[in-house]
């Protein structure tokens, strides 16, 4: 039986949805997708909970309706340009002698790396892994699980949000009828989808325009290097008959490039995701201002064909039903007691004898 998870996405004036099978070996299967413009949220804060409840609660009951399953855990994403990615470090001792690292040593180590200290205003919104390094190592590992060494350091990244805004976010979700599984930020769930593994290796510029909100990140060596954000997305290159001024999608994109930490030396190519992808010549003025190969970014699943508004809109939930289920894959691997329990004594025995 598939294990079902439902994932809003919570835009600039717009909530997506989308509700997903997951098997046990970790294949998703989309059962329902909606989206819907939203009253109660702007610049994707929530402007109004009562009008934000009756929209959460009317676009669950659309997926209901297709799945016939009604949610019981939803996972949010969400954009802001109050967003922060700050780096963080993580070292945990292993044992005095060289010994196999485990799945635990990397929870450890990547906990510590989240026990950074923040203000009161704010609160730890996701925790993003770029590397680990093993010993004097200065060698990146991407994943040291089973690799020997005597200690463990990680390298994460902390996005924090103002802590009303998730306040916000989880009274909307629980005045619907729903428990809250986690909030993850929008950009990072659509990377998921819509970037292969050679382009995060090559590097890669994955450019999120919303409707009053742009986001970049930048990966290299298949790891997230950079992050940043302006408050300044598709409406601002509309004129007044809502068609697309030439002018101001350049002023856009050039903003967004003066933004990023050493402009375009970082990366090799640019992807275009959210609403703004779907403007009238923004390729041809990205690769102009880039300088670089520029597409549309489209959330891929291997299940199912998606037409291109739904694989650009989805992205997003897409993009976190994926890291979901492979998370949850990852997890049916530890999950027979003996085998915790067998793992437990010979942790304690390679620590301490």
């Amino acid at each position: 039986m598939q294990k079902p998870i439902t994932v809003i996405d919570l835009g600039s004036n717009r909530i997506v949805a989308a509700t997903a099978g997951i098997g046990k070996k970790g294949g998703v299967t989309l059962l329902a997708m909606e989206n819907l413009h939203s009253r109660g949220i702007n610049e994707g804060e929530i402007t109004d909970i009562s009008k934000a409840v009756e929209d959460i609660s009317l676009i669950t009951g659309k997926l209901k309706e297709k799945c016939g399953r009604k949610p019981k855990n939803v996972f949010v994403t969400t954009r802001s340009a109050d967003i922060e990615v700050r780096p963080s470090r993580g070292m945990i001792p292993l044992s005095k002698t060289s010994r196999e690292i485990t799945r635990n040593d990397v929870r450890r180590s990547s906990e510590l790396a989240s026990m950074v200290r923040l203000s009161l205003d704010r609160a730890i919104v996701q925790k993003i892994v770029r590397n680990f390094r093993i010993d004097e190592n200065a060698a990146e590992v991407k994943n040291p699980v089973g690799l020997y060494g005597m200690r463990l350091e990680v390298e994460s990244f902390i996005v924090t949000a103002n802590r009303s805004k998730i306040q916000n976010i989880t009274k909307c979700i629980d005045h619907a009828g729903f428990l809250l599984g986690g909030v993850y930020l929008s950009s990072i769930a659509s990377a998921e989808s819509v970037l292969d593994s050679k382009e995060k290796e090559k590097g890669v510029l994955l450019l999120d325009i919303g409707e009053a909100l742009t986001e970049g990140l930048i990966f290299k060596n298949d790891m997230l290097k950079n992050f940043c954000a302006i408050r300044k997305g598709a409406r601002a290159v509309y004129d007044g008959n809502r068609h697309v001024d030439k002018p101001g999608l350049t002023a856009l994109l050039l903003d967004t490039l003066a933004a990023l930490p050493n402009g375009a030396s970082a990366f090799s190519s640019v992807v275009l995701t959210g609403g703004g992808a779907l403007l009238d010549g923004v390729i041809e003025e990205a690769e102009k201002v880039f300088k670089l190969p520029v597409k549309i970014g489209l959330a891929k699943n291997q299940n199912q064909s998606l037409n291109s508004q739904d694989a650009i809109i989805h992205a997003p939930t897409i993009g976190l039903i994926t890291h979901i289920a492979n998370d949850y894959k990852a997890s049916q691997i530890h999950t027979s007691p003996f085998l915790r329990t067998l793992h437990n004594l010979q942790h304690i025995y390679e620590t301490y004898f």
